[in-house]
């Protein structure tokens, strides 16, 4: 499923990529970061429905944030996943590729999203919510846009489009791994990602009482996991 949502939100972005870049060609480098547009319009397919409710957008309005050094605004747009910024003055967009692999740091919030390999040479961003080393766990935020829903006949109320948050699915980065790991929330395809060391998490997890859906409690669970 998180393949199929990735590759839909890939076609149409890239799509709007190619397009965008023909008409407006003019390109800037953060610190060669070839991968980062100077684009004169919205790199979206719905932003002339003013219809659609809610936002594609993890955060509703610009933050600070730090590519490289480099200081600017940005909002993360979990929809068709690419960071929208604002460098002075110019929108900009930072899309998930291989060459260019860079922490955004969003300062005040201390969030930072990172593009991970997911399948053979195909990237996200996730967020990272701990680090150890080489090891990372991180959870895939989703947006989805839930289609406007007609009315049938004179009794119903027409449901516009709306743009819905949906829950965030973890992984792990092992080190020296190259693909990131899903974890299942189901406790016994959870505890087999951790391959020999199954069975000392799943002491661990019981000894603490922890919960394998709560984000702080496999933030724990992964703390421990890379002592050992």
């Amino acid at each position: 499923m998180l393949t199929l949502k990735l590759k839909k939100m890939k076609s149409i972005l890239y799509t709007l990529l190619f397009v965008s870049t023909i008409a407006f060609s003019q390109q800037i480098e953060i610190n060669n970061l070839r991968d980062v547009f100077t684009l004169k319009n919205n790199l979206n397919p719905y932003s002339a429905n003013s219809k659609i409710k809610g936002t594609p957008f993890i955060h509703a309005e610009f933050q600070n944030i730090t590519i490289k050094g480099n200081e600017m605004k940005g909002k993360y747009n979990a929809n068709q996943d690419y960071i929208e910024l604002d460098k002075e003055g110019k929108t900009v967009f930072f899309l998930p590729a291989i060459e260019y692999r860079y922490e955004v740091k969003f300062t005040d919030l201390n969030v930072s999203y990172r593009a991970f390999k997911y399948e053979d040479l195909k990237y996200t961003f996730y967020k990272i919510l701990s680090q150890k080393g080489e090891a990372y766990l991180l959870a895939k935020e989703f947006i989805n846009l839930n289609p406007e829903v007609k009315t049938k006949n004179n009794f119903d109320v027409s449901k516009p489009a709306r743009f819905q948050r949906e829950k965030d699915v973890y992984f792990i980065q092992f080190r020296g791994k190259d693909l990131v790991v899903k974890l299942s929330t189901r406790k016994s395809k959870f505890l087999k990602v951790f391959g020999k060391n199954s069975n000392v998490i799943k002491n661990f997890i019981k000894k603490e009482k922890l919960n394998i859906k709560k984000e702080i409690d496999l933030i724990k669970i992964f703390d421990y996991f890379t002592t050992l």
